[in-house]
């Protein structure tokens, strides 16, 4: 299967204060723990990002840093710029704020994306994870075209457009049993809670 895998690293963080891809927890940008797990599957990785470009360069000289221009904000803006730049089938999209994402996870996500558009965890509550999925790139990249002509920002939004096959997240717990795949930092609590158990 042809896939590469997207990090979108986004720009500053209001919450944290400075740029979130580059914070650090125990002296390691967050972004890096991201990386390296992702490494473990062995394609190329792409890194999206607002601003900062020569320091991810510099800090991952292997993968491809693509800088998003476009002044909208949220993540969409960062697939406008990233997808077309993509050439595998298949993409495997990443955010850095989840340092303990599962390898094993994405290999689900990109199998049952096999059969259509993208492939998409959904909690027992209805809320989503599109940026954590797996898509077809090509078909991804025109629905956030449409959903931005429409003016629509949102990267559900451009779900609409797809046929995508949900994944319950309880049916990941075999392989992430307390799914901290979809652990999000985004406050200075949250890396508490976590910066002791990070690898």
């Amino acid at each position: 299967m042809e896939i590469s895998i997207l990090v979108l690293a986004g720009g500053d963080s209001e919450r944290l204060g400075e740029n979130k891809a580059l914070y650090k927890i125990n002296e390691t940008p967050l972004i890096e723990y991201v990386v390296k797990r992702v490494s473990d599957l062995d394609r190329d990785i792409i890194i999206s990002c607002k601003d900062r470009k020569e320091e991810l360069e510099k800090l991952f000289p292997k993968c491809e840093i693509i800088e998003d221009k476009l002044e909208d904000p949220g993540p969409l803006a960062g697939l406008l710029t990233a997808l077309p730049r993509i050439n595998s089938e298949y993409v495997a999209i990443v955010t850095c704020d989840c340092p303990k994402i599962s390898p094993e996870i994405i290999k689900r996500l990109a199998e049952e994306a096999q059969s259509a558009d993208g492939s998409v965890p959904r909690w027992p509550n209805g809320y989503i994870e599109p940026l954590q999925a797996v898509y077809r790139t090509e078909k991804l990249a025109k629905a956030a075209v449409q959903a931005r002509n429409k003016g629509h920002m949102k990267v559900s939004k451009a779900l609409e457009k797809l046929q995508i096959d949900y994944i319950s997240t309880e049916d990941l717990r075999s392989i992430d049993p307390d799914l901290e795949s979809f652990l999000n930092l985004n406050r200075a609590e949250d890396i508490l809670k976590i910066k002791d158990n990070l690898e």
